[in-house]
């Protein structure tokens, strides 16, 4: 009777659905990236930022909060240029259509924009880090800011578990893959996890919340991140993603802090054929051939001069005779650089013997003694005077490296960089490229200058 039971009892689970018994396992969906070479998607970004900069106060108060906003909007066809097959290398080629954004820091207002022809940007991932870059020249530090938001899009799939997922699966994404995306050198510590929500019409919805504390620059941030990402199943390519991030970050050496909320969507859409991305314009684009970022430029048209710079340097003071930079290496101060066009116009060529004159009389008491000292003519045509000193400043034993460059109008630059002498050897020869470059143009009449706090 027992036997005859259990008999009649399995028959009748065979006729039940199958979720009823539990005897076929949940359907699984692949969250893994389908991106390739070839691959073109145009993207549509909106990021609004609200809160506050924070700078440091006189040395008995708490830091001064100054109020700021910003409202950006970008669109760019972007195209994968590499095959995929490298995981620490990826490459694409980005046109933008439109890219710009309203700052305002107090009751001061900023417009920056990209030029025209600095549109074509290139964006690489390798094992360590990634940069975007101008495939038509460098760009200045402004222009990367701009279009160096949250979200790289070339980085998205990162966030996927790579496997067959069901639903309400969670996982938590790499610390490198969120350092990369939020723009963070590094990220020390995270909670941020990710959940499989839902399936419908080959579209997967995943959220993305929790917190985490990262360094930039060498100045600690700590985060709060929420994210609603919708992906293509068949396509195997993002449709949409929402982040909301809000940041306290401390002030640091090259910037102010921040007490912020940044709200960023992006829409993706597949693109059979662009209109910015020709096959022209792909064959003559200048792709990156280095895992090292290349340098930034400054350009004065008011002044009349431009020069290249490492991207460690950042510039944290301009005004119309005065550019204020300094050089951040892996979170520590190494030193500072002061460009400034000469008062004058060089009617006279100054003399070696006088430069160091000048070098001395400018330095003072602080002034110890010359460690070396040179002139030469450049390729293009430029004298160039070096002095480089040792003295000391506060206690401090400092090294002042003096250049002079002047061309054959009388148009001249100084450029002085400033550093402790146990940091030469990390400081290298940084200097080099910024005096190589400088190039001196015809002066535009400038139109009145903004303001912005650093």
């Amino acid at each position: 009777m027992k036997l005859q039971l259990a008999v009649a009892l399995s028959a009748l689970l065979g006729l039940l659905p199958p979720d009823v018994h539990g005897s076929v396992a949940a359907e699984k969906f692949p969250l893994r990236s389908g991106a390739a070479e070839g691959v073109t998607q145009h993207v549509v970004a909106n990021l609004e930022v609200g809160g506050h900069l924070k700078v440091s106060g006189d040395k008995d108060k708490k830091s001064n909060e100054i109020p700021m906003s910003v409202v950006a909007q970008f669109s760019y066809d972007e195209q994968r240029v590499d095959d995929g097959k490298a995981a620490g290398h990826r490459l694409s080629i980005r046109c933008y259509e439109d890219a710009q954004a309203v700052i305002k820091i107090a009751e001061n207002v900023v417009k920056p924009q990209l030029r025209k022809n600095r549109r074509l940007i290139a964006a690489t991932a390798g094992k360590d880090n990634g940069y975007l870059a101008s495939a038509e020249g460098a760009l200045t530090r402004e222009e990367l800011d701009l279009i160096d938001i949250p979200g790289n899009t070339l980085l998205l799939d990162t966030l996927l578990p790579g496997d067959d997922v069901e639903k309400g699966y969670r996982w938590k994404p790499s610390d490198s893959a969120l350092a990369e995306l939020l723009g963070l050198d590094a990220v020390g510590h995270s909670e941020v996890e990710c959940v499989l929500v839902d399936v419908a019409n080959s579209v997967a919805e995943i959220t993305l919340e929790g917190t985490l504390g990262g360094a930039i620059h060498g100045v600690s941030s700590d985060m709060e991140l929420k994210g609603k990402l919708l992906f293509n199943l068949d396509q195997k390519l993002f449709k949409s993603v929402v982040f909301a991030i809000k940041e306290q970050r401390g002030i640091g050496n090259v910037g102010p802090g921040l007490d912020v909320v940044a709200k960023l969507k992006l829409a993706i859409q597949l693109v059979d054929e662009s209109k910015l991305l020709t096959s022209s314009v792909l064959q003559n684009a200048k792709l990156p051939t280095s895992d090292e970022a290349p340098a930034l430029e400054y350009v004065s048209t008011a002044k009349g001069y431009r020069f290249q710079y490492d991207r460690r340097w950042h510039i944290t003071r301009e005004e119309p005779d005065l550019v204020v930079m300094r050089f951040v290496d892996r979170g520590d101060l190494i030193a500072q650089c002061n460009v400034a066009p000469s008062s004058k116009a060089l009617e006279k060529a100054v003399d070696l013997a006088q430069f160091q004159n000048d070098v001395q009389t400018a330095l003072g008491k602080l002034f110890g003694n010359f460690e070396r000292a040179s002139e030469r003519t450049t390729d293009s045509g430029l004298r160039i005077l070096s002095s480089i000193a040792a003295g000391s400043a506060h206690e401090l034993s400092i090294q002042w490296r003096y250049y002079l460059a002047h061309d054959r109008q009388g148009r001249g630059l100084g450029v002085i960089f400033t550093m402790e002498q146990p940091l030469v050897k990390q400081f290298n020869d940084n200097d080099k490229p910024i005096v190589e470059s400088i190039e001196f143009l015809e002066p535009k009449v400038a139109s009145k200058p903004v303001d912005a706090a650093n």
